[in-house]
């Protein structure tokens, strides 16, 4: 009879444990959240009770909950294509990569790539932001596109960051010719990705209507099909719960450049664990939902649990017990 008692208590803890070892296994989910009124105008104050998280139409537990401007991973991926020397572009470009390194919270890491034909590691993960903006500062002028492979080791470099929130900025202004790899790859990458890519179409001043009004394929002259770049990198943004811009001036880049810095500021952080579930890499869709008023809510769309990375809490993060 004791015995028996004993081998209850014992397989008890045994299934505790082994449930334990599975919740460490699952990997934590952290979502940046963009909430705005009706008119377009950030809503701040919210609290986590008024936000609801579903994975595949279920809902989830909310573990972290941040209203803070917390340290990111911030990977800048710059086009230094010789169509960038029109109009001085490279230089203006430079600038908006610097700005945007300079408007990162203290605490944050960085790198940086350069792309043309090649892509090319200027800066690996640093906390410095001198060595990036030096980095940037010693771009030049070089040949072709390859904004695909160029995209894909960003996703690779940010696997190694210590940040949980992890964001790419891409300033392009070209389509891609150069590139190892297709775009579907690109695409289904960044949707598995728990990152956020940001994007500005720098393009000249009569390619971003026509780019507008065409299709997702364009023939160049000598008769070579590409990728629309403007639907392009609008497609990595908005699959990855971020935003895509295409100015048409100075004022316009520089405009661009303070949106992508104010939303990094202002976005709420959300964090939960994935049901866990054995050999499962498909792609889980997310919904965030708001209440307490008329609001529009931009996050990512979802992610594979093969990419997520498992964080701790933040400094700045509560935990929470909402459902």
């Amino acid at each position: 009879m004791i015995n028996s008692a004993v081998n209850r208590i014992v397989l008890a803890l045994l299934l505790v444990a082994a449930q334990e070892t599975l919740r460490v296994d699952v990997s934590l989910v952290t979502v940046g959240v963009q909430v705005t009124d009706r008119l377009g105008r950030d809503v701040r104050g919210l609290k986590v009770e008024n936000f609801s998280i579903y994975d595949d139409g279920v809902p989830q537990r909310i573990e972290f909950f941040s209203d803070e401007e917390q340290p990111i991973t911030l990977g800048i991926l710059l086009d230094r294509s010789d169509s960038m020397s029109y109009n001085a572009k490279l230089e203006r470009a430079k600038e908006a990569a610097v700005a945007l390194v300079q408007s990162a919270r203290e605490g944050s890491e960085y790198f940086y790539l350069s792309f043309d034909d090649h892509v090319k590691l200027a800066a690996d993960l640093t906390s410095d932001p001198r060595e990036i903006e030096a980095a940037i500062g010693n771009t030049t002028l070089g040949g072709g596109t390859s904004l695909y492979d160029a995209v894909l080791e960003g996703l690779s470099r940010s696997g190694a960051a210590h940040q949980p929130r992890q964001v790419l900025v891409i300033i392009s202004d070209g389509a891609d010719q150069h590139s190892i790899h297709p775009l579907a790859e690109v695409i289904r990458k960044v949707r598995d990705a728990k990152l956020q890519v940001y994007a500005i179409g720098y393009f000249g001043k009569d390619e971003e209507p026509f780019f507008r009004r065409s299709g997702a394929k364009l023939t160049l002259i000598d008769g070579h099909e590409v990728d629309n770049p403007r639907n392009v990198l609008h497609r990595l943004a908005s699959d990855s719960g971020a935003e895509a811009f295409f100015p048409r001036s100075d004022k316009e880049l520089a405009q661009a450049v303070r949106k992508i810095a104010n939303d990094l500021r202002t976005q709420y952080t959300l964090s939960f664990y994935p049901p866990p579930s054995i050999n499962d890499n498909a792609y889980h869709p997310l919904r965030v939902a708001v209440r307490g008023g008329r609001y529009t809510v931009r996050a990512r769309p979802g992610y594979s649990t093969s990419s997520s990375i498992l964080r701790p809490a933040q400094p700045g993060q509560s935990q929470s017990g909402s459902d």
